[in-house]
């Protein structure tokens, strides 16, 4: 019996350990990989408004890509951070000739509301390697790449700039939350629970375990 009560005291112990470490794994997820930002501007309205909060997961310069929005840091204020959608990359052709908008000569991939007062001035910029042109969705007044393509680099930002992709916000149209955030709050939810069970089971079980099992009768005397 008492055996028994030791292999169960380790049993909980394990599933305390357990619960420590799915703890450790989904706050290492979590702080990591991942930052939340508020909007300051109306840059990216409608998509996102003054107020909303984004969350955004570092990226390598390899790995930006068209159409996703980004932290930038910003190369034409001294407002810090900023927030655009990134156009065009390296050997991409992006201009504004006669209202008309076309990425590499055809219009690009986005909404056609969204592109209603792209053309406010025109421009015909090809990105140089390792650079990105930026633009906001509110585009009747956000400022960007458009701007300012006539400095020595045709308003493109260095990719090096351009290090967090924005993967939630709280504005319209908010996309789920990606599998592997969904997997660390799991873990942090579900870790911390069994590390209070397995712990508190197991402290009972130890208690229990010097207690005598009660006696059994005592024979009756033969006469």
């Amino acid at each position: 019996m008492k055996k028994r009560r030791m292999r169960l005291v380790w049993t909980w112990i394990a599933v305390a350990v357990a619960g420590l470490v799915m703890s450790g794994l989904g706050l290492a997820v979590v702080l990591t990989g991942y930052s939340l930002h508020a909007a300051q501007s109306q840059a990216m309205s409608p998509t996102v408004e003054p107020g909303d909060v984004l969350l955004t997961d570092r990226v390598d310069a390899s790995d930006v890509r068209r159409g996703e929005v980004y932290v930038v840091d910003s190369p034409w204020t001294m407002d810090g951070l900023v927030f655009e959608r990134v156009m065009a990359l390296g050997g991409d052709r992006i201009a504004c000739q006669g209202g008309r908008l076309t990425l590499n000569g055809q219009p690009p991939d986005e909404p056609a509301e969204r592109q209603k007062d792209s053309c406010r001035i025109d421009f015909d910029v090809t990105v140089q390697p390792g650079r990105a042109f930026l633009m906001g969705d509110f585009r009747a007044d956000a400022f960007g790449s458009r701007y300012h393509n006539d400095d020595d680099h045709q308003g493109t930002v260095d990719l090096a700039k351009v290090h967090e992709r924005v993967i939630w916000h709280s504005g319209t149209d908010t996309p789920p939350l990606p599998g592997k955030l969904v997997g660390a709050i799991v873990l942090l939810l579900v870790g911390p629970l069994l590390l209070v069970v397995g712990k508190i089971a197991a402290v009972i079980t130890t208690a229990t375990s010097g207690r005598h099992e009660r006696p059994d009768a005592p024979a009756a005397a033969q006469s």
